[in-house]
């Protein structure tokens, strides 16, 4: 029988990591707190939740040890289910350290060790919290112990650790106009909806109403979009602000934040898929963002999301971001563009969307509406055109980029030698005009498709995927 206990070793998280939890839980507990400062009785409630919360963060600290022996990193939690995980150091896919406004408030740091996503406890080990010498101690041990791992415990101890090499430093006033043409536009818009779901299961929804009503509806749209303008830039630069991106020889040193901040080591050896992305505003100010993904992370929004490697920058860049993150590997040019049938059957298919989504129109209100149909369908059909051109991509010696998208644009490099497994499917509509999709599976990352293909377009990929694995 294996007995399941901490290393013997382990050290214990900062003495502050009860008042953390409780100050990370507290707010998500708001209808209790709302109902508490309206409630005679309340703040009885609300003192006996904060102890309750006290309570299980001080048995969470001190049931909770870690320990790093320069090989693997081991953590035990856990009083009644007891868990003790282990992490060899030649798997974490990054290690970034975080400090949020609480954890800034005590003078301590949480450190995240990503590794591939996989197994019931996902893809992270989280140490909150350290104290902000500990959290820096750890990750030079981690790094060190990885560079040990690659270069050989010899030759890591003779060499000292390289210095940064800054490669680009992201502006206040460009992170404002990322995110005013990015994803972060469009928090006022759902921020409103959720207001508007909350009033209405409150029943102050009428009182909204007659307090909006004052408003005409050109004052109303024209300060709505402001304050949306506004909060998008604000948001962008308080989640970014100081962005600054260095190599430190065989990794990414990515520092960002200003209520967060958030510092960020990615090992150039572990990157999986490097993702540009663009949406129709950003291509034309020639801006982009850019995602170097791990085994253990990609964000899979785009466009400006917040967990972006890159937020936004000029496009020439963003490039160079991209063949930083590809090492010694060439990036190929997407130069194989999508053969005509299959223009033709995205045509056909979007037609048939844009008039299936909306029949419902003229049947219900009658066949003088018959024109929103067709006009569905006839824009479906039209913008099949574009979104097939987009489609392409470009196979190389040591990497296969793969384009698509319209309005919000994507090109993803995909190094040969990260593939873990590929597929060939083909549906019975794809089989009449000899089309193919091929799926490109990298490890913790969604899969990278290219859409389409013809049977030679289809085989050269496979062709190069076979190489790639010997």
């Amino acid at each position: 029988m294996v007995a399941i206990d901490a290393p013997a070793d382990g050290r214990r998280l900062h003495p502050v990591s009860p008042v953390i939890d409780v100050i990370t839980w507290l707010p998500r507990m708001w209808p209790l707190v709302f109902v508490a400062l309206s409630r005679s009785w309340g703040p009885l409630v609300l003192g006996s939740a904060v102890a309750v919360f006290a309570v299980v963060g001080g048995v969470r600290w001190a049931t909770t040890t870690y320990a790093f022996d320069g090989r693997e990193l081991v953590v035990a939690s856990g009083l009644w289910n007891r868990t003790v995980r282990r992490a060899p150091v030649d798997r974490v896919q990054q290690v970034d350290v975080v400090r949020k406004l609480r954890h800034q408030a005590l003078g301590v740091s949480l450190v995240q060790v990503k590794l591939a996503d996989a197994g019931p406890l996902g893809g992270d080990i989280a140490l909150d919290v350290l104290s902000i010498a500990e959290a820096e101690s750890m990750k030079v041990a981690l790094e060190q112990a990885r560079r040990s791992a690659v270069l050989g415990d010899g030759v890591a101890a003779s060499v000292p650790p390289p210095p940064e090499h800054e490669l680009l430093r992201v502006s206040d006033t460009l992170l404002a106009v990322g995110g005013v043409t990015g994803a972060s536009l469009l928090f006022v818009p759902a921020g409103v909806f959720a207001l508007m779901s909350m009033l209405d299961d409150a029943r102050l929804d009428d009182d909204a109403g007659r307090v909006l009503g004052d408003l005409s509806v050109v004052v109303g749209g024209l300060g709505f979009v402001i304050v949306s303008i506004g909060v998008a830039a604000v948001v962008s630069v308080l989640r970014s602000h100081g962005y600054r991106m260095a190599r430190r020889a065989t990794d990414l040193v990515i520092e960002r934040g200003l209520l967060e901040r958030r510092a960020t080591v990615v090992p150039l050896a572990r990157v999986q898929v490097v993702v540009l992305h663009q949406n129709l505003v950003r291509r034309r100010l020639g801006l982009a963002s850019v995602d170097v993904a791990t085994a253990g992370r990609l964000t899979g929004e785009g466009s400006g999301s917040a967990n972006d490697s890159v937020p936004v920058v000029r496009l020439a860049d963003a490039s160079a971001v991209v063949r930083v993150a590809m090492g010694a590997r060439d990036v190929p040019d997407a130069d194989r563009a999508t053969v005509p049938v299959a223009i033709r059957r995205l045509v056909r298919r979007r037609f048939i969307v844009g008039a299936a989504a909306t029949i419902w129109v003229p049947i219900v209100f009658g066949v003088p509406w018959s024109w929103v149909t067709l006009v569905a369908a006839a824009a479906g059909a039209a913008s099949g055109v574009p979104a097939g051109r987009a489609r392409r991509h470009g196979i190389g010696a040591d990497a296969v980029i793969v384009e698509s998208g319209v309005v919000a644009w994507r090109s993803a490099v995909v190094p040969l030698d990260r593939v873990q497994s590929w597929s060939v499917t083909q549906s019975p509509f794809q089989r009449r005009h000899g089309l193919h999709h091929v799926s490109i599976h990298v490890s913790g990352v969604r899969t990278v498709r290219v859409l389409d293909v013809s049977a030679a377009q289809s085989a050269a990929l496979v062709s190069a995927l076979r190489r790639s694995v010997g």
